[in-house]
């Protein structure tokens, strides 16, 4: 089995208690997203919180924020959690980059690969290096106030991937990827691995240098077609998204993409979950844990970490959490 990492989220007063329950469960990682809260924020809590667990953030977003200021972040947390710190960055998707964060969309592979650089730029500064960064993005001449010294160790710097020019960009300059959760084993097989591995080889890099990382959709419930169907809605709020209909593409349905944004956009989330119901078992894991469990194998061998996140487009708190428990359950190591 890959190693094995869970999504932590929630009211912040309660995500450290949550972080330290997947800790003591013996689970390899826990990781923050960026929708509703920071994902720094949320790191700290969760750091504060634990001990010996990897904290990631999966992912945080990479162009509202000055790569200096990332970089800054990125050191405080590894500073904080004594080396345990993975930096996730992902560049999001053009209209909720232009809409919610007033920023324009351009070009966003290579700018992920010079903020990738820049960053890595800044951190050395901390250890006394000089900056003179003057690309196509970015231009950065001065470093940060002195006052803080080095981060314990180098920061792994990972890259949220789905299409081919992203993932070989990750494969080029990162240390590893966090794979979208609308994903599959055929999906990583047949275009994440190839893709980061030619990157990696146009870079000079052994494939082997980057980590291969996918988050998943996996929705537990002992009544079977409740969670099947709060993992469709999800699947299926995914698939509105034109980014990801590669993804769809391949398995053959590109044709639901229409009927699901237009679902989507008359509000009609039970329209969307019929939809995406068919697909169900293809982009998610759902259903009673020891089944879900067994499905997690698939991906033995083509990944290298797992993270399990359960559907948050939908289910209620307490489905939320029951969810959370049971993935706590049954993927526990502790």
């Amino acid at each position: 089995m890959p190693d094995v990492g869970i999504v932590v989220g929630g009211e912040l007063t309660e995500l450290g208690a949550r972080a330290r329950e997947a800790e003591d469960a013996g689970f390899e990682s826990v990781w923050v997203a960026e929708t509703a809260r920071s994902a720094f924020v949320q790191a700290a809590v969760a750091i504060g919180a634990t001990s010996r667990v990897t904290v990631g953030t999966a992912v945080a977003l990479a162009f509202p924020r000055s790569p200096t200021i990332t970089a800054m972040a990125a050191r405080d947390l590894a500073e904080l959690s004594g080396g345990r710190f993975v930096l996730g960055l992902g560049p999001q998707v053009k209209g909720v980059m232009e809409r919610r964060f007033g920023e324009r969309f351009e070009h966003p592979a290579p700018k992920m690969a010079e903020a990738v650089q820049l960053i890595r730029e800044v951190l050395a500064t901390f250890d006394g290096s000089p900056i003179d960064h003057r690309g196509r993005f970015y231009q950065v001449t001065m470093p940060p106030f002195p006052g803080a010294g080095p981060p314990p160790g180098p920061i792994p710097i990972y890259l949220a991937a789905v299409n081919r020019v992203m993932l070989e960009t990750a494969g080029r300059v990162a240390d590893g990827i966090s794979g979208h959760p609308m994903t599959s084993p055929e999906y990583v097989r047949d275009v994440v691995r190839p893709a980061v591995e030619a990157g990696a080889r146009a870079a000079g890099r052994d494939p082997a240098e980057v980590s291969l990382t996918t988050n998943l959709i996996v929705q537990l419930g002992r009544d079977v077609e409740e969670a099947r169907a709060e993992a469709a809605l999800q699947v299926g709020f995914y698939a509105t998204t034109r980014t990801y209909a590669p993804v769809l593409a391949h398995h053959g349905f590109e044709g639901l993409v229409g009927p699901l944004r237009r679902a989507h956009a008359a509000g009609d989330f039970a329209e969307m979950a019929r939809l995406a119901l068919p697909i169900v078992d293809t982009f998610a894991l759902a259903g009673e844990p020891e089944g879900v469990r067994e499905r997690i194998a698939a991906y033995d061998g083509i990944v290298d970490r797992v993270i399990l996140g359960p559907a948050w487009v939908g289910p209620s708190p307490d489905r939320v959490r029951e969810s959370y428990e049971l993935l706590l359950e049954t993927f526990g190591r502790g």
